[in-house]
């Protein structure tokens, strides 16, 4: 006994489609690469990220500035609420928490010898407002 048609059908005949290598195939027709391994880019050394991680630790003196100037601006809005409520006639709790921690907290550091000193001036005054608080308060 003779077996016919386990190949191609008869009546179909096969085409290769031809790529111009802009695309739109598959990797297995003729004319297309897949991507392998030697399409890819090699790694960066560990280097070039550790140079790129230490120039970010670097703190630019400028946010330096700024910060050490907001300090000073939220000192001097605690100080300016305390003001106003001792004009009422009232020491509010979260004023003194505000300040205490904004006094005892760390202080960014100012490289302008200036703004360093403006900072002293507005700290001290802070603490003498906290100290005569809670010298009243006991």
């Amino acid at each position: 006994m003779k077996i016919t048609g386990s190949g191609p059908s008869a009546g179909t005949s096969q085409r290769r489609r031809v790529s111009n290598g802009t695309g739109g195939g598959f990797a297995g027709q003729v004319g297309v690469r897949a991507p392998g391994p030697a399409g890819l880019a090699p790694a960066p050394p560990l280097a070039a990220l550790g140079g790129v991680l230490s120039v970010q630790e670097v703190d630019d003196p400028t946010a330096e500035r700024r910060r050490a100037t907001r300090h000073g601006h939220s000192l001097l809005d605690e100080l300016r609420a305390l003001q106003l409520a001792l004009v009422d006639g009232q020491v509010p709790e979260g004023i003194l928490r505000r300040l205490a921690v904004l006094v005892d907290g760390l202080r960014p550091s100012a490289t302008d010898a200036r703004l360093g000193a403006v900072l002293d001036a507005i700290e001290l005054r802070a603490a003498v407002e906290l100290a005569k608080l809670r010298r009243d308060a006991e």
